[in-house]
């Protein structure tokens, strides 16, 4: 079996676009600012008809901005922006292959100072009991404060640890405070603590295991 992927493009060639001056990018995709307002200060835009992440929540998130930005009663005044920190994503492909926040090289181009471990998933007690330890999870942290600024993992349900990762993300755990953070045994999630604690020499291991 074969995957392509040839990537999207908007419809809105045949919009007319251009008539209500809304300009688009190369592509085709509406040019929002960070409020979801075009380039017709009357118009808002939102979902997969901008450059935004292609994902339904960022659509329902992005929606809600342009929505609430447009009946705002002060328009000069500030309004809804959508924040992207910790943005997760998950191909269902088999495995699952997740990520949450940045790469590491994502973080570096942004200019962070930044480390990574990966652990394997023949260190997680879960992918041991479910005999397919195929698989493998990063975390990239602030090498300042260990603040976690992303997640990535490969591996049989790798999307569900994608949640908890947001959350980390986004309250600005560190590395430690994740590994000192109860995680339930024989769970994918408990890979976050386990990766963790690695920054700190610490060994993947759980309870007895």
């Amino acid at each position: 079996m074969q995957l392509v992927a040839t990537g999207r493009r908007p419809s809105t060639d045949r919009l007319n676009l251009p008539a209500a001056g809304i300009a688009t990018d190369p592509d085709g995709f509406i040019l929002v600012d960070e409020h979801q307002r075009t380039t017709n200060r009357r118009v808002f835009a939102a979902g997969d008809a901008t450059s935004a992440p292609q994902f339904v929540y960022v659509a329902a998130a992005t929606g809600k901005a342009a929505a609430a930005n447009a009946l705002r009663t002060d328009p000069q005044g500030p309004g809804e922006v959508v924040d992207y920190t910790g943005l997760p994503a998950v191909i269902f492909s088999r495995p699952h292959l997740a990520t949450a926040g940045l790469t590491e090289a994502a973080a570096r181009a942004a200019g962070h100072r930044c480390q990574s471990r990966v652990m394997s998933f023949e260190d997680l007690p879960r992918a041991l009991v479910d005999q397919d330890t195929r698989g493998a999870i990063k975390m990239v942290a602030e090498t300042e404060t260990g603040r976690i600024l992303g997640l990535s993992a490969i591996g049989d349900h790798a999307g569900e640890v994608m949640l908890a990762a947001t959350y980390a993300i986004t309250a600005g755990m560190t590395t430690r405070q994740i590994a000192d953070t109860w995680a339930p045994y024989l769970t994918v999630s408990e890979a976050l603590r386990l990766v963790a604690g690695t920054f700190h020499t610490e060994l993947p291991t759980s309870c007895c295991v």
